[in-house]
């Protein structure tokens, strides 16, 4: 009887936790940090976020930082992207559980030579390939600033929610499909992606390089519109 009593109490405070740091009306406790809203921007042009400078911090610290080890690979596409991210399954901060993906900051000329030293190759899903990096090129990302993260909760938002914590976006991009809908902050380096059918997704890039991540998304919509 008292296990049942106490485990009852302790879910009501979970309740009351997840309640007080996501609801529109709720407010975080003092010593909560490294919240998906707490974003500073610095005199630089960058911005922190759960305790990650964006564009300064390495891989190494970031996994030491989110005590947790990623799994490194490189991608590439048949038009010839390339990109290096480091997969963390689950990263817990402030009693929140979420997926995270970190963007490596690297050329398009390390890419192409990290794709041809690529010690095997998966054929994924439309196009995209997945390269296991050789293990000079491992050590070589991990001492690789992250430049962008996207940050995947276990937990829906609510419109609302968004623009209780986020405010009212500058800017709303819409995919092709009706669906997905992007609402962008320059100022923060965040896109928040409000998915119809599937929870919602928060990218986050230093604010000097936001057009990088704004251009692409202006060619969707603009493809969206009929223009």
């Amino acid at each position: 009887m008292g296990d049942r009593v106490f485990l009852k109490v302790m879910a009501v405070t979970v309740i009351a936790l997840v309640a007080a740091l996501w609801l529109p009306g709720g407010q975080p406790p003092e010593e909560y940090k490294y919240l998906p809203w707490q974003i500073e921007v610095t005199p630089d042009g960058l911005s922190q976020v759960f305790g990650i400078t964006l564009g300064k911090s390495t891989l190494d610290e970031v996994e030491n930082h989110f005590q947790e080890p990623a799994e490194v690979s490189l991608f590439a596409t048949d038009d010839g992207k390339r990109m290096v991210e480091a997969f963390f399954n689950t990263v817990t901060m402030s009693g929140f559980k979420a997926k995270v993906v970190a963007t490596l900051g690297f050329s398009n000329e390390e890419l192409q030579g990290m794709f041809d030293r690529g010690e095997r190759i998966s054929t994924l899903a439309q196009g995209k390939r997945k390269v296991m990096l050789s293990g000079d090129d491992l050590v070589r990302a991990r001492n690789t600033p992250v430049v962008a993260l996207t940050y995947l909760p276990r937990t829906d938002l609510a419109k609302s929610t968004v623009i209780k914590r986020f405010g009212e976006p500058a800017e709303k991009i819409m995919e092709a499909d009706g669906k997905v809908e992007h609402w962008l902050y320059p100022d923060k380096g965040l896109d928040v992606v409000m998915d119809a059918e599937a929870r919602e997704v928060l990218q986050y890039v230093a604010p000097k390089d936001f057009e990088r991540l704004r251009r692409p998304l202006q060619a969707v919509g603009e493809s969206a519109n009929g223009s």
